[in-house]
């Protein structure tokens, strides 16, 4: 992210007219807008614009789920561009994808690892990028409720370890990390090894902000991501398309859990 403030003009792949068309949907009586990157967009069924077959049924589940024509609990759309970054979306919601009108009573803000690991900015950077991104919300909408989700947990194994428990686990990782850092061949697979201390960070930082400010809410989807063995942490690969993305099987039980806080949020009157 450069210095030269976040709201300046930036190229966001895809983005002629996508955003423009979802809003002609309409706003009104909507519970619930997502807004962020590629893991959004995959609730379009689309990726950098163009349909993916292996989106189709994240698509329709994301339709039976948040529209309730279709038998669904709420209302909802997605609004998400592959590769954005928080300022990419910034800039969009600055300019034209958070129009009068667009009256959800939820934002659902899922933004930020691309900062990270595209752009290679400090936690410090992400975490002002996304803060910076519920702020214009709420200049526009100050009485919608804001929900941040957990930047989600990034793949760097075939085993999906992300974390090593007790200090024998560590010392044998340590080692193995050791040598794997004297392997070229290792040293062009590692590009996520070191994300998740990160992505602890960013999240546990955005808990505190959700916890301190009125009208913010924090979604830790690492419930749903996440297992814990007696050795360590691990990403459930069952629930992965690739690296990044959640498969079918992933979004059915995000969505699943985004609809029991929904009903927090909403009905009760949280």
């Amino acid at each position: 992210l450069a210095d030269d403030g976040f709201a300046n003009p930036v190229e966001t792949p895809g983005a002629g007219g996508r955003g423009r068309r979802r809003l002609g949907e309409g706003g009104d009586g909507l519970d619930v807008v997502f807004i962020g990157d590629s893991i959004t967009e995959q609730r379009q069924g689309t990726m950098m614009g163009k349909s993916v077959t292996d989106f189709d049924g994240i698509k329709e589940v994301f339709g039976k789920t948040f529209t309730k024509d279709k038998g669904g609990d709420f209302n909802g759309i997605a609004m998400g561009i592959s590769g954005d970054t928080t300022k990419n979306l910034l800039w969009r919601l600055m300019n034209g994808e958070m129009p009068y009108g667009l009256t959800p009573k939820v934002w659902w803000v899922g933004i930020g690892l691309n900062d990270l690991t595209m752009k290679g900015c400090s936690e410090e950077v992400v975490l002002l990028g996304i803060l910076r991104v519920v702020e214009e919300i709420q200049n526009s909408h100050p009485s919608d409720i804001i929900v941040i989700n957990s930047i989600l947990p990034v793949v760097r194994n075939t085993d999906g370890l992300l974390e090593h428990l007790g200090k024998h686990h560590e010392d044998v990782a340590l080692k193995k990390k050791e040598k794997n850092l004297l392997d070229e061949e290792m040293n062009k697979k590692r590009d996520h090894v070191d994300l998740w201390p990160s992505i602890v960070a960013i999240n546990e930082e955005l808990s505190k902000f959700a916890s301190a400010h009125k009208g913010v809410k924090f979604f830790n989807a690492d419930n749903v991501f996440v297992e814990e063995r007696q050795n360590g942490k691990y990403v459930k690969m069952d629930l992965m398309h690739d690296t990044v993305h959640p498969n079918l099987s992933g979004h059915k039980k995000w969505n699943s859990e985004i609809k029991k806080r929904l009903h927090e949020i909403i009905k009760d009157g949280e």
